[in-house]
């Protein structure tokens, strides 16, 4: 039996440019001669971009934690009545950390504040500016409104307290909390003589489904007071 030995010839040029894997690695190394330093340029302002991004995000949490904390001795100053020193920590808060949520609640925390030191006028500011900060949130919206209509209230501008508790019943999620807001409008507005429109929302709040009977039977009981005094109809 005779062996036939098969001698390993190279590749000619022609051969390795048909070849696919060669090719590839030809055109691979073409880019990378041509390109390389744009791609290492590149890759390197990506990797810059999520540095930064990972260092503002860790800044904006470190931040947040300092502030919910100041937050929170603030909130109990002011659960234990001393508003007093709760509200320049409340303002403090708000300077030295805006953007953060602790900031937007301290504004809802310094309206409070402002109210049981018998300020109206500074209160309803500070709700305005919650309700601004609240971004859509209707939770959110609906405290704010609420404190809004308080502070209105209390210093005598019933038109406009009306308006902020209508909004914030239109903002509540349950017949509880729409039923105590519309009976504080309903209030604002026999304040403000709008009786008839009064009587219309008290109407409503007596029919909601889900409030509970005592907002339900303090809206009759308003009702059934406006109809002794009416006058009669000619």
């Amino acid at each position: 039996m005779s062996t036939h030995l098969v001698k390993h010839q190279k590749l000619t040029k022609r051969q390795m440019k048909e070849d696919p894997l060669v090719t590839a690695a030809f055109r691979a190394t073409e880019v990378w001669e041509r390109f390389g330093r744009t791609i290492l340029i590149a890759a390197g302002g990506i990797l810059l971009l999520a540095l930064l991004v990972f260092f503002v995000l860790r800044t904006r949490a470190q931040a947040e934690q300092r502030a919910m904390g100041d937050l929170f001795r603030a909130q109990v100053a002011l659960t234990q009545g001393d508003a007093q020193s709760a509200a320049p920590m409340l303002k403090e808060l708000v300077d030295n950390s805006p953007g953060t949520r602790a900031a937007r609640d301290a504004m809802l925390l310094l309206g409070d504040a402002m109210m049981a030191q018998r300020n109206p006028k500074e209160a309803a500011t500070w709700y305005q500016k919650f309700v601004d900060k609240a971004g859509g949130d209707k939770t959110l919206e609906r405290a704010g409104y609420l404190g809004l209509g308080a502070a209105l209230e209390d210093g005598g501008q019933f038109a406009p307290a009306a308006d902020a508790y209508a909004k914030s019943a239109e903002r509540s999620t349950s017949d509880n909390d729409r039923g105590r807001a519309m009976l504080s409008e309903a209030r604002s507005l026999m304040r403000a003589g709008q009786t008839r429109k009064a009587v219309e929302i008290y109407q409503k709040t007596a029919t909601l489904p889900g409030a509970e009977v005592p907002i339900k039977d303090a809206a009759n009981t308003h009702l059934g007071e406006l109809s002794v005094t009416a006058p009669a109809a000619p």
